[in-house]
């Protein structure tokens, strides 16, 4: 790789991770119930990809066996929990901190895969150790202020994402990228869409300014930022890659002082340190010996 390819892929990521930021902001300006919004941001994404899917992918997906298809469909229901989670988060508790714990799940991935696939080094215990203090000091700091049950939400949501990316793991190792991805969303949409019916949701009708946000939510996060994200990690090895991906917290906090007077307490920026260090310590020695692996951030 040429100095030129890495610097354009650190610039693209930087990017992507920019995009990823809107995800918090579209949730904190819309009005609709959290369910409501998962499932309109989960159906517009899957309707995207769907004519590529269908394209280049359609032999693949009629071709996949029955325990495959499950274990898909499986994927797409934790999905959902994580993205309903998430957005739960965001409209109870601040957006920095629901922005940073939602993206500590590199250190519940470490602590699962360490469980169940036997993988870990000092380096993942100590980091898993750090990262959990950077999530107590941040829970710690918003019980006054009545954040705490979005906190908490967000931690759910960070170890719902974690399990989705161990299930990732298992399943990218025999299926390509673009049929996961298509099946993946589709049942996490679906999963979604029967939530809302079930609790009873309405999914119509909303304004259109409701339907430009869920809109933009599907093309600006998913669509633009997930296509940069996926580029940068054909060049960039994992600890970069989950580092930098922090700064969604730093883009989406910003916003939030400029929209919303939100600023963050000194306690989530402690965190936040914590939080980093842990992440760093986590994916070091994964990060040199292998690439980051093409998954796209899941709350995005």
């Amino acid at each position: 790789m040429t100095d030129i390819e890495r610097r354009n892929a650190y610039l693209v990521l930087v990017l992507a991770v920019f995009c990823f930021s809107f995800s918090s902001i579209f949730i904190r300006l819309s009005d609709a119930p959290a369910p409501a919004i998962a499932a309109y941001r989960m159906v517009l994404a899957t309707l995207l990809i769907a004519p590529f899917a269908l394209l280049r992918s359609r032999k693949r997906i009629a071709s996949l066996n029955r325990g495959d298809t499950w274990f898909l469909v499986a994927t797409g229901a934790v999905l959902a929990l994580h993205f309903l989670l998430f957005v739960s988060a965001v409209q109870n508790t601040s957006v920095a901190s629901a922005t940073i714990l939602i993206n500590c799940h590199p250190i519940f991935v470490a602590v699962l895969a360490f469980l169940l696939l036997h993988e870990g080094s000092r380096y993942t215990t100590a980091g898993a150790l750090v990262g959990m203090a950077g999530i107590f000091v941040i829970s710690i700091g918003d019980l006054g202020n009545g954040n705490v049950v979005g906190d908490a939400l967000a931690i759910m949501g960070a170890f719902m994402e974690a399990v989705y990316i161990i299930m990732t793991r298992v399943m990218r190792k025999r299926i390509d990228l673009l049929t996961f991805v298509f099946m993946v969303n589709a049942a996490c949409a679906l999963v979604l869409v029967g939530i809302c019916v079930v609790g009873g949701v309405p999914l119509w009708p909303y304004s259109s300014d409701q339907l430009l946000i869920f809109l933009g939510m599907a093309i600006i996060p998913a669509a633009i930022g997930y296509t940069l994200y996926n580029y940068s990690l054909k060049y960039l090895m994992a600890p970069q890659v989950s580092v930098i991906q922090l700064g969604e917290a730093l883009f989406a906090s910003a916003m939030a002082v400029l929209l919303f007077s939100e600023i963050p307490s000194v306690t989530i920026f402690a965190g936040a340190a914590l939080i980093i260090l842990g992440i760093y310590f986590v994916v070091r020695t994964n990060g040199k010996k292998r690439q980051a692996i093409a998954v796209s951030p899941a709350h995005d």
